[in-house]
């Protein structure tokens, strides 16, 4: 990996965080059927939200990005795809606006050089992954 150039920035999309979400609203609602009167409608929905998010962490599994100097690597679908920078012409942003939010979020896009484009699956704001905004704006 020497010829890929100094690692700038390691992490990974923002797929496994609603795996653990739906995994924790499954187990709250499981526990708290024994609370209420109507226990086996919440175990059952405390079920289902546990299968969901287990499904959602074993098969969809969160992608790797890396960004080396000369080169970007992607995990997409337990693909790696390797793109150098010689063939990025440039970034695109898409912005995201979240209902009731009032900052707005961006996802990088890399247009290659054959106008192709990549959709890089992390985001970043004014208040989140502010290392990957300073690395990806700087990158060309």
């Amino acid at each position: 990996m020497n010829d890929f150039g100094e690692l700038l920035y390691a992490g990974k999309t923002d797929n496994n965080k609603n795996g653990i979400v739906f995994i924790l609203l499954g187990i709250i609602s499981f526990v708290g059927a024994n609370f209420i009167y109507a226990k086996m409608m919440l175990m059952i929905i405390g079920g289902v939200l546990a299968l969901i998010g287990l499904y959602l962490l074993l098969f969809k599994r969160s992608e790797k990005v890396l960004i080396y100097e000369n080169m970007i690597v992607l995990t997409i679908k337990g693909q790696e795809l390797s793109i150098p920078k010689e063939q990025i012409s440039h970034i695109e942003y898409q912005e995201v606006k979240v209902r009731r939010s009032p900052v707005v979020s961006y996802y990088p896009i890399l247009v290659l050089n054959n106008q192709s484009k990549v959709l890089m699956n992390k985001a970043f704001n004014s208040m989140i992954n502010q290392d990957f905004k300073k690395v990806i704006e700087s990158y060309l």
